[in-house]
């Protein structure tokens, strides 16, 4: 049904999903079609600028083909492969309503390169004849401006199905190792776990307290640690998230809070997406990344008071973000 080559089709062609499509494109094995939106007149004129750490300076650069829809892009399918790259906000729209016409039952492979924790149930929910490989990315790369990206740490990805009763696990982890194979073959590096969800926790000790508090209060990694907001808000909301995800059966490393805090030092003044997402007047991803914990613990009768805060502060600020775009009073 598929020609040689793999055919996919990638949704979200910010920093995160243009360097997933470089990656594939350069393993020589994949084409790929990406659904562009705000970028899609500057890519399709002048292709994207890219500096990065794996591939060294691309410029012109553009993957198979460029689409400005999902539908328009169905001309270049069937697809095997479906990468969504967009940031997850259940609350905003249904990325699972949006690739629907593009998914083939027992053909399509969805890939979900994301933040959060809980993202992959909507993807099951729509399509139960469908394998779902979930993917944290531990990328450091960043749309400086539309088609202009810096890469400036190495693409790892971590990778592993979710499993389905109607399809074989062996026929699952054979679609995975091939997604892999394809992200590796192009100069990125894509590692298989047999928990994924366990990574997804961790990457959510630091996501769920600086990503959180950043945006909260305006400031960057660096400020938080100099206002001496690591003990007083960072460490604890760490603390949570680590009783969440054990008391849901996913034990992270011991010290894993000092971990995170120690990934930021002060000197690197990070600016994390949520914060930059509020400087641009754009919705943060705070449904899968505090709501959902926070709905989680509820389920498991854990106390969460300070993720409880965290939450409903951010769903004001989200309230004013979306007033703003849509220029008039919206309802709770």
């Amino acid at each position: 049904m598929f020609d040689t080559r793999a055919n996919i089709l990638l949704c979200g062609c910010g920093a995160v999903g243009t360097m997933a499509a470089v990656a594939l494109e350069r393993s020589g094995c994949a084409a790929v079609t990406a659904v562009l939106r705000s970028n899609f007149s500057v890519v399709e004129q002048k292709g994207f600028t890219i500096d990065s750490v794996d591939h060294g300076r691309l410029t012109g650069w553009h993957p198979s083909y460029i689409a400005r829809s999902v539908e328009n892009a169905m001309k270049h399918g069937p697809f095997q492969f479906i990468v969504i790259a967009l940031k997850a906000l259940p609350d905003i729209y249904s990325i699972p309503e949006l690739i629907a016409p593009a998914v083939t039952p027992f053909e399509s492979t969805i890939v979900l390169i994301q933040n959060g924790i809980g993202i992959e149930q909507p993807f099951i929910n729509a399509f139960p004849r469908s394998t779902i490989l979930s993917g944290v990315s531990m990328i450091g790369a960043h749309q400086l401006s539309s088609g202009v990206i810096r890469h400036d740490r190495s693409d790892i990805l971590h990778l592993g199905p979710i499993y389905n009763a109607s399809i074989s696990r062996e026929k699952e982890d054979e679609l995975a190792a091939l997604f892999s194979s394809l992200y590796t073959s192009g100069g990125a590096s894509c590692l298989l776990t047999e928990n994924i969800t366990w990574m997804r926790w961790k990457k959510l000790v630091w996501n769920a307290s600086f990503n959180s508090v950043c945006a909260m209060t305006g400031l960057d990694s660096g400020a938080i640690i100099d206002a001496g907001g690591v003990e007083t808000i960072i460490r604890p909301v760490m603390d949570k998230i680590n009783s969440i995800a054990k008391a849901s059966g996913h034990t992270l490393p011991d010290g894993i809070q000092q971990l995170m805090i120690d990934s930021m030092p002060r000197e690197m003044h990070f600016r994390p997406s949520m914060l930059v997402d509020v400087e641009r007047g754009n919705p943060m991803e705070i449904e899968v990344i505090v709501g959902n914990p926070l709905r989680i613990a509820q389920e498991l009768g854990c106390e969460t008071p300070i993720l409880r805060m965290i939450y409903e502060h951010l769903k004001l600020v989200q309230w004013r973000i979306r007033r703003a775009k849509t220029g008039s009073r919206l309802q709770k």
